[in-house]
């Protein structure tokens, strides 16, 4: 049998938890593995609005799945997504009738080393965030000489003057 190349979408509610995002994606590798195929990447498209509303949500969170095999694994791919409740639309689609493993095999290295870069600089970007939390921000304010105040600030003094001596002029 010919080994094509597929692509399949996700769509997922926006306020589903990685948790269980996570269990998704295992879930569906898994019967890809299982029925003899290769996921190549995964991209999380993040979350963006929709045209209309699906399941009362108007925006949805896209995963990319690029997967590698033979015809029946879209079915049994297809099959499992149906069972699960979560999944708001999905739609896969034939990219490729002929394809070299070997070039796959090399695509897919590559590809999970650039998503341990991802997941690196993710959390070293979290990292310094907290830091940064942690830290009390004090902010330096630098007094000017007396020789080198502003002239708009001796303008004022000069007028709080003036009107305290017509206040004196009253009495």
């Amino acid at each position: 049998m010919r080994v094509r190349r597929y692509e399949t979408v996700l769509m997922l509610p926006p306020d589903l938890d990685e948790g269980r995002t996570g269990e998704i994606l295992a879930r569906l590798e898994g019967v890809v593995e299982r029925s003899g195929g290769i996921i190549v990447k995964k991209e999380d498209w993040g979350t963006r609005k929709l045209a209309y509303e699906i399941k009362r949500h108007s925006k949805g969170r896209y995963i990319l799945l690029d997967l590698v095999g033979q015809t029946r694994i879209v079915h049994e791919l297809e099959r499992h997504i149906k069972m699960i409740e979560s999944v708001m639309r999905f739609l896969t689609v034939k990219r490729a009738d002929e394809v070299d493993m070997e070039a796959v095999k090399k695509e897919q290295v590559e590809e999970r080393e650039k998503e341990k870069a991802r997941k690196a600089a993710a959390q070293e970007r979290r990292a310094s965030e907290a830091a940064e939390a942690r830290e009390p921000k004090v902010e330096a304010v630098e007094e000017a000489p007396e020789g080198e105040r502003e002239e708009g600030a001796e303008e004022e003094a000069v007028e709080e003057e003036g009107a305290e001596d017509r206040a004196e002029d009253k009495d």
